[in-house]
């Protein structure tokens, strides 16, 4: 398989390679230190699995790999990062990752997660599994209605306050005071964060 890494530490890009190396399953790797970089490098060749920091320098991981997912349908990505705690594994897990490890994880760790998601398959490692479980069942902490969930959904999908007007049957006034709730609620400053939130915290398909 060929695989992208990402990652804004060059130690860890270098260690990264050089372990890849030795399995004898990767016919290539390359690196980036940059989303720039990064984008470049997968324009440059067909990759099967991106390594992608969640913290990936001023960008975070969980907002470009929408991004990446809508350009490169195919390719897998698995989230590598030093963060264990519920709340970034549940974002991770509703923003679409393939696998979630650790940079603690050990070297049979990190080669079952490329073979797993290579087939298919979605891998957390095992200090993140029983975080992973327990995400299935929690709920977001925050309630909204049906309309707003549905005017969400709407939002999401890039219409505007007209077309969800005429949708939904209801007057685009309606329309903004709903958004106003949903920015209060989610705790956003713009509609870009309602998104953004949304997205983490599965509220809406994508």
């Amino acid at each position: 398989m060929k695989l992208v890494l990402a990652d804004d530490h060059f130690l860890v890009l270098d260690g990264l390679e050089l372990l890849l190396s030795t399995f004898d399953f990767v016919e290539k790797t390359a690196g980036a230190s940059d989303y720039p970089s990064l984008k470049e490098v997968l324009g440059q060749d067909e990759y099967d699995v991106l390594l992608l920091d969640i913290h990936f320098g001023k960008f975070d991981g969980r907002e470009i790999i929408l991004e990446i997912k809508k350009k490169y349908p195919e390719i897998k990505v698995i989230a590598l990062t030093s963060y264990s705690d519920m709340a970034t594994i549940k974002s991770a897990v509703n923003v679409g990752f393939d696998g979630y490890l650790l940079k603690t994880d050990s070297r049979v760790e990190i080669e079952k997660a490329l073979k797993a998601v290579f087939k298919g398959e979605k891998y957390f490692s095992s200090q993140t599994q029983q975080t992973f479980f327990e995400t299935q069942t929690l709920k977001p902490n925050v309630e909204l209605t049906q309309r707003e969930k549905d005017i969400l959904q709407h939002i999401v999908e890039e219409k505007t306050t007209k077309e969800i007007a005429e949708h939904l049957f209801i007057s685009e006034k309606t329309v903004e005071t709903h958004r106003g709730n949903l920015m209060l609620k989610l705790e956003a400053r713009n509609i870009a964060g309602v998104v953004r939130k949304a997205i983490m915290l599965g509220l809406v398909e994508i």
